[in-house]
Protein backbone atom coordinates (compact mmCIF):
# COMPACT_ATOMS: atom_id res chain seq x y z
CA UNK A 1 0.00 0.00 0.00
CA UNK A 2 1.82 3.67 -1.11
CA UNK A 3 1.30 6.61 1.56
CA UNK A 4 1.00 9.57 0.00
CA UNK A 5 2.44 12.98 0.94
CA UNK A 6 -0.94 14.04 2.34
CA UNK A 7 -1.75 10.74 4.11
CA UNK A 8 1.55 11.16 5.83
CA UNK A 9 1.25 14.38 6.93
CA UNK A 10 -2.31 13.27 8.64
CA UNK A 11 -1.02 10.14 10.12
CA UNK A 12 1.71 12.41 12.05
CA UNK A 13 -0.84 14.85 12.74
CA UNK A 14 -2.67 12.07 14.72
CA UNK A 15 -0.17 10.77 16.33
CA UNK A 16 0.93 14.18 17.84
CA UNK A 17 -2.75 14.95 18.36
CA UNK A 18 -2.85 11.67 20.84
CA UNK A 19 0.38 12.38 22.38
CA UNK A 20 -0.78 15.88 23.36
CA UNK A 21 -4.07 15.00 24.31
CA UNK A 22 -5.06 16.28 27.66
CA UNK A 23 -5.97 13.34 30.16
CA UNK A 24 -9.51 13.58 30.89
CA UNK A 25 -9.51 11.98 34.04
CA UNK A 26 -6.51 10.05 36.60
CA UNK A 27 -7.04 7.92 39.68
CA UNK A 28 -3.96 9.62 42.13
CA UNK A 29 -2.72 7.22 44.89
CA UNK A 30 0.69 7.18 46.58
CA UNK A 31 3.42 4.75 44.64
CA UNK A 32 6.36 5.07 46.82
CA UNK A 33 9.24 2.69 47.38
CA UNK A 34 10.53 1.33 50.43
CA UNK A 35 13.71 3.07 50.91
CA UNK A 36 12.49 6.10 49.29
CA UNK A 37 14.18 9.41 51.18
CA UNK A 38 13.17 13.00 51.30
CA UNK A 39 14.19 16.16 52.60
CA UNK A 40 11.63 18.73 53.99
CA UNK A 41 11.28 22.16 55.08
CA UNK A 42 8.33 23.80 56.49
CA UNK A 43 8.24 27.18 56.93
CA UNK A 44 5.87 29.09 59.35
CA UNK A 45 4.79 32.60 60.33
CA UNK A 46 1.85 32.48 62.75
CA UNK A 47 0.28 35.55 65.02
CA UNK A 48 -1.11 34.71 68.20
CA UNK A 49 -3.51 36.87 69.93
CA UNK A 50 -4.61 35.83 73.57
CA UNK A 51 -6.45 36.75 76.24
CA UNK A 52 -4.88 36.18 79.67
CA UNK A 53 -6.30 36.95 83.18
CA UNK A 54 -7.81 40.07 81.44
CA UNK A 55 -4.49 41.28 79.89
CA UNK A 56 -4.47 41.29 75.75
CA UNK A 57 -0.86 39.57 74.87
CA UNK A 58 -0.06 39.66 71.08
CA UNK A 59 2.72 37.08 69.90
CA UNK A 60 4.74 36.66 66.49
CA UNK A 61 6.60 33.56 65.65
CA UNK A 62 8.65 32.26 62.94
CA UNK A 63 9.32 28.72 62.83
CA UNK A 64 11.22 26.77 60.25
CA UNK A 65 11.80 22.80 60.54
CA UNK A 66 13.90 20.62 58.56
CA UNK A 67 12.77 16.63 58.81
CA UNK A 68 14.31 13.98 56.93
CA UNK A 69 11.86 11.58 56.11
CA UNK A 70 12.49 7.77 54.91
CA UNK A 71 9.84 5.15 53.61
CA UNK A 72 10.52 1.95 55.81
CA UNK A 73 7.48 -0.01 54.55
CA UNK A 74 4.93 -0.96 52.55
CA UNK A 75 2.27 -3.12 53.61
CA UNK A 76 -0.37 -5.40 51.89
CA UNK A 77 -2.65 -3.18 51.45
CA UNK A 78 -0.66 -0.06 50.22
CA UNK A 79 0.05 1.51 53.96
CA UNK A 80 3.29 3.45 53.49
CA UNK A 81 4.91 3.60 56.82
CA UNK A 82 7.61 6.73 57.32
CA UNK A 83 10.67 7.33 59.71
CA UNK A 84 10.67 11.02 60.81
CA UNK A 85 13.72 12.75 61.52
CA UNK A 86 13.82 16.31 62.93
CA UNK A 87 17.13 17.45 61.95
CA UNK A 88 17.09 21.12 62.51
CA UNK A 89 14.38 23.72 64.32
CA UNK A 90 14.78 27.85 63.71
CA UNK A 91 12.55 29.62 66.04
CA UNK A 92 12.27 33.53 66.61
CA UNK A 93 9.52 35.27 68.51
CA UNK A 94 8.43 38.66 69.56
CA UNK A 95 5.93 39.04 72.48
CA UNK A 96 5.29 42.36 73.71
CA UNK A 97 8.34 43.79 72.21
CA UNK A 98 10.63 41.19 73.78
CA UNK A 99 12.44 39.21 71.43
CA UNK A 100 13.87 35.92 71.14
CA UNK A 101 15.83 33.62 68.52
CA UNK A 102 17.28 30.70 68.53
CA UNK A 103 18.69 27.82 65.81
CA UNK A 104 19.41 24.49 66.95
CA UNK A 105 22.73 24.70 64.72
CA UNK A 106 24.04 27.12 66.80
CA UNK A 107 23.27 27.11 70.43
CA UNK A 108 25.93 28.71 71.71
CA UNK A 109 24.51 32.12 70.63
CA UNK A 110 21.91 32.24 73.32
CA UNK A 111 23.30 30.35 75.84
CA UNK A 112 23.08 33.60 78.61
CA UNK A 113 19.62 34.03 77.88
CA UNK A 114 17.17 32.21 80.37
CA UNK A 115 13.97 32.84 78.03
CA UNK A 116 15.68 31.53 74.85
CA UNK A 117 17.11 28.74 77.12
CA UNK A 118 13.10 27.92 78.19
CA UNK A 119 12.11 27.50 74.93
CA UNK A 120 15.45 25.37 73.68
CA UNK A 121 14.56 23.20 76.70
CA UNK A 122 11.12 22.50 74.70
CA UNK A 123 12.71 22.04 70.85
CA UNK A 124 15.32 20.50 72.09
CA UNK A 125 13.03 17.21 72.56
CA UNK A 126 11.86 16.71 68.95
CA UNK A 127 15.56 17.00 67.74
CA UNK A 128 17.31 13.87 66.50
CA UNK A 129 14.20 11.86 67.57
CA UNK A 130 12.75 9.66 65.06
CA UNK A 131 8.81 9.75 64.85
CA UNK A 132 7.20 7.51 62.67
CA UNK A 133 3.74 7.92 60.88
CA UNK A 134 1.71 5.63 58.59
CA UNK A 135 -0.73 6.66 55.92
CA UNK A 136 -2.91 4.87 53.67
CA UNK A 137 -2.96 4.92 49.82
CA UNK A 138 -4.97 7.90 49.08
CA UNK A 139 -2.67 9.67 52.06
CA UNK A 140 -5.33 9.57 55.25
CA UNK A 141 -3.12 9.32 58.28
CA UNK A 142 -3.27 6.26 59.47
CA UNK A 143 -1.54 6.30 63.04
CA UNK A 144 1.63 8.40 64.17
CA UNK A 145 3.47 8.19 67.76
CA UNK A 146 4.68 12.02 67.42
CA UNK A 147 2.74 12.53 70.87
CA UNK A 148 4.89 9.46 72.46
CA UNK A 149 8.04 10.39 70.81
CA UNK A 150 7.98 14.22 71.12
CA UNK A 151 6.11 14.89 74.20
CA UNK A 152 5.23 18.24 75.20
CA UNK A 153 7.93 20.24 72.87
CA UNK A 154 4.93 22.45 71.16
CA UNK A 155 5.86 21.44 67.71
CA UNK A 156 4.97 19.48 64.55
CA UNK A 157 5.94 19.14 61.35
CA UNK A 158 5.58 16.89 57.80
CA UNK A 159 3.70 13.80 60.02
CA UNK A 160 0.50 16.08 61.23
CA UNK A 161 -1.13 15.08 58.10
CA UNK A 162 0.65 17.54 55.35
CA UNK A 163 0.11 15.20 52.53
CA UNK A 164 -2.27 16.17 49.95
CA UNK A 165 -5.24 13.27 50.82
CA UNK A 166 -6.36 12.07 47.18
CA UNK A 167 -10.14 10.86 46.00
CA UNK A 168 -11.06 7.28 46.17
CA UNK A 169 -12.04 7.45 42.24
CA UNK A 170 -10.67 9.30 39.25
CA UNK A 171 -10.54 13.05 38.51
CA UNK A 172 -11.02 15.03 36.16
CA UNK A 173 -9.25 18.66 36.12
CA UNK A 174 -11.97 20.71 37.59
CA UNK A 175 -13.08 18.09 39.66
CA UNK A 176 -13.56 18.61 43.73
CA UNK A 177 -13.74 15.72 46.13
CA UNK A 178 -14.06 16.09 50.32
CA UNK A 179 -12.07 14.37 52.96
CA UNK A 180 -11.98 14.30 56.29
CA UNK A 181 -9.19 13.61 58.87
CA UNK A 182 -7.98 13.41 62.15
CA UNK A 183 -3.97 13.94 61.57
CA UNK A 184 -3.30 14.27 65.40
CA UNK A 185 -3.93 10.70 67.45
CA UNK A 186 -3.65 13.06 70.94
CA UNK A 187 -6.56 15.23 69.95
CA UNK A 188 -10.00 15.37 68.35
CA UNK A 189 -9.34 18.30 65.75
CA UNK A 190 -10.93 17.30 62.63
CA UNK A 191 -10.24 18.61 59.03
CA UNK A 192 -12.45 18.42 56.83
CA UNK A 193 -11.58 19.70 53.26
CA UNK A 194 -12.79 19.99 49.85
CA UNK A 195 -9.80 19.46 46.81
CA UNK A 196 -9.79 20.33 43.74
CA UNK A 197 -7.51 19.41 40.97
CA UNK A 198 -6.62 22.55 39.37
CA UNK A 199 -4.51 21.08 36.85
CA UNK A 200 -3.08 17.90 35.25
CA UNK A 201 0.59 17.29 33.65
CA UNK A 202 2.62 13.96 32.98
CA UNK A 203 5.08 15.37 35.66
CA UNK A 204 3.11 17.77 37.84
CA UNK A 205 -0.12 18.32 39.30
CA UNK A 206 -1.33 21.25 40.92
CA UNK A 207 -4.40 21.22 43.41
CA UNK A 208 -6.11 23.23 45.83
CA UNK A 209 -7.92 23.14 48.89
CA UNK A 210 -9.82 24.73 51.48
CA UNK A 211 -11.69 23.61 54.61
CA UNK A 212 -12.13 23.64 57.85
CA UNK A 213 -11.18 22.51 61.14
CA UNK A 214 -12.40 22.04 64.79
CA UNK A 215 -11.96 19.95 68.24
CA UNK A 216 -12.93 20.09 71.81
CA UNK A 217 -9.60 18.34 73.55
CA UNK A 218 -5.79 18.28 72.55
CA UNK A 219 -3.55 16.16 74.80
CA UNK A 220 -6.32 15.71 77.52
CA UNK A 221 -6.90 18.87 78.25
CA UNK A 222 -10.07 20.74 77.26
CA UNK A 223 -9.08 22.91 74.13
CA UNK A 224 -12.67 24.39 71.92
CA UNK A 225 -11.22 25.15 67.90
CA UNK A 226 -12.57 26.26 65.37
CA UNK A 227 -11.55 27.57 62.28
CA UNK A 228 -10.97 28.09 58.17
CA UNK A 229 -7.91 26.57 56.40
CA UNK A 230 -7.10 26.79 52.34
CA UNK A 231 -3.91 26.07 50.24
CA UNK A 232 -2.70 25.20 47.32
CA UNK A 233 0.15 22.17 46.63
CA UNK A 234 2.10 20.73 43.18
CA UNK A 235 2.60 17.04 43.65
CA UNK A 236 4.86 14.27 41.43
CA UNK A 237 2.00 13.17 39.13
CA UNK A 238 3.39 9.64 39.12
CA UNK A 239 4.03 8.88 42.41
CA UNK A 240 1.63 11.46 44.19
CA UNK A 241 4.43 12.80 46.60
CA UNK A 242 4.29 16.60 47.90
CA UNK A 243 7.02 18.25 46.31
CA UNK A 244 5.44 21.89 47.40
CA UNK A 245 2.71 23.34 49.24
CA UNK A 246 1.65 27.17 50.87
CA UNK A 247 -1.60 26.92 53.29
CA UNK A 248 -3.33 29.78 54.96
CA UNK A 249 -4.79 29.03 58.98
CA UNK A 250 -7.05 30.93 61.01
CA UNK A 251 -8.23 29.57 63.88
CA UNK A 252 -10.01 30.42 67.62
CA UNK A 253 -9.33 28.34 70.18
CA UNK A 254 -10.29 28.50 73.80
CA UNK A 255 -7.86 27.05 76.48
CA UNK A 256 -8.64 26.03 80.24
CA UNK A 257 -5.87 25.76 82.78
CA UNK A 258 -6.60 25.59 86.14
CA UNK A 259 -9.76 26.52 86.04
CA UNK A 260 -9.26 29.79 83.91
CA UNK A 261 -10.20 29.98 80.17
CA UNK A 262 -8.08 31.48 77.77
CA UNK A 263 -9.18 32.48 74.45
CA UNK A 264 -6.72 32.81 71.57
CA UNK A 265 -6.77 33.67 67.95
CA UNK A 266 -4.11 32.64 65.91
CA UNK A 267 -3.36 32.78 62.04
CA UNK A 268 -0.48 31.11 60.28
CA UNK A 269 0.76 31.06 57.12
CA UNK A 270 3.06 27.92 56.10
CA UNK A 271 4.96 26.82 52.87
CA UNK A 272 6.61 23.23 52.98
CA UNK A 273 9.24 22.33 50.17
CA UNK A 274 10.99 18.97 49.56
CA UNK A 275 13.54 17.53 47.71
Amino acid sequence: MKINKLNLILIVIGILTMAFAPVNSVRFTYKLDKGTKSQIEIKTNQNISMNMSGQSVNIKQDVTINQSVEVTEIGSEGQINFSIVYDRIRFKQNAMGMEVEWDSDNTTASEDNIMVQQIANQLNKALNKTVTATIDQLGNPVNNNSSEVLGESNISGFEMGMLVVFADHEVAVGDTWEVVTQPDPSSDFTITAVYKLDEYKSKTSKISFEGTVSGTEMNGTPAKLSGTISGKADIDSKTGWLLSSTSMQTLEMEMEQQGQKMPMTMTSYTELTTK
